[in-house]
């Protein structure tokens, strides 16, 4: 654990999810898989061509594309069409290839000591899952939240202030007196201390701040991993 300013009062305790409470390296990347394959099975399409259609988006229109679902399901519905199929078969299609990588991407196994620590803290204080992913977590067995917040379906995505924002009106406390957990610098770090909020950084692969050249904004505080908060029970 190290400190790199003052800890102040905390009401509110904002949580990132993925690679935050869990590894999310292996599951994104089945879901991905499988998501694909039922494509290619339903449609044939080229690997190349979905990467493409994708990126062609994000480039159009980066804030519309902040919810990663919609994204997701617009970039097939394109390359979908660019094929000649009919609105009807698109739909079809979309409907089974989202069922299923939904359903892979919520095959997450949440560290049992991580959901335990997460029902201790919340009986001290709200907790909020505020997160750019397509994560739902009372599907993954974390129902400690009180309120969820997803990039781009509630707000704009982290690092934009929004969600840190709406958190603030919700619970009706200062912005200082929230303390975000993630692990990424710029979408978690950066965004929670410069909305005014404090940040904690999960530094799981325990590695210098200064190796990232994203790092331009200094944490509260760094932790390998999230129950190493379990001090905060003791304020």
């Amino acid at each position: 654990m190290h400190f790199y300013r003052q800890l102040q009062p905390i009401k509110v305790i904002t949580f990132d999810l993925d690679d935050t409470l869990y590894d999310n390296y292996f599951v994104i990347r089945a879901a991905e898989q499988a998501f694909l394959d039922c494509l290619q099975q339903l449609a044939a399409i080229d690997i190349t061509e979905w990467q493409h259609y994708k990126q062609q988006l994000l480039q159009q229109d980066p804030i519309r594309y902040e919810d990663v679902i919609v994204w997701r399901q617009t970039a097939a519905a394109q390359l979908l069409k660019a094929q000649g199929l009919k609105d009807v078969d698109i739909q079809n299609i979309i409907q089974q290839s989202m069922q299923l990588f939904v359903e892979w991407r919520h095959k997450i196994d949440v560290p049992l000591k991580n959901r335990q620590f997460l029902t201790e803290l919340a009986k001290h204080y709200p907790l909020v899952a505020i997160s750019n992913g397509n994560v739902y977590p009372p599907k993954i067995g974390l129902d400690q939240f009180q309120l969820i917040l997803r990039g781009g379906e509630h707000g704009r995505a982290k690092p934009h202030p929004d969600l840190f924002q709406q958190t603030a009106r919700h619970f009706q406390c200062a912005m200082q007196q929230i303390l975000h957990v993630g692990d990424n610098l710029v979408t978690d770090v950066q965004g929670a201390i410069e909305s005014g909020c404090q940040a904690v950084w999960i530094n799981s692969q325990q590695q210098s701040l200064f190796a990232f050249e994203e790092a331009t904004t200094l944490p509260t505080l760094a932790v390998a991993e999230v129950t190493d908060l379990l001090f905060l029970l003791k304020n």
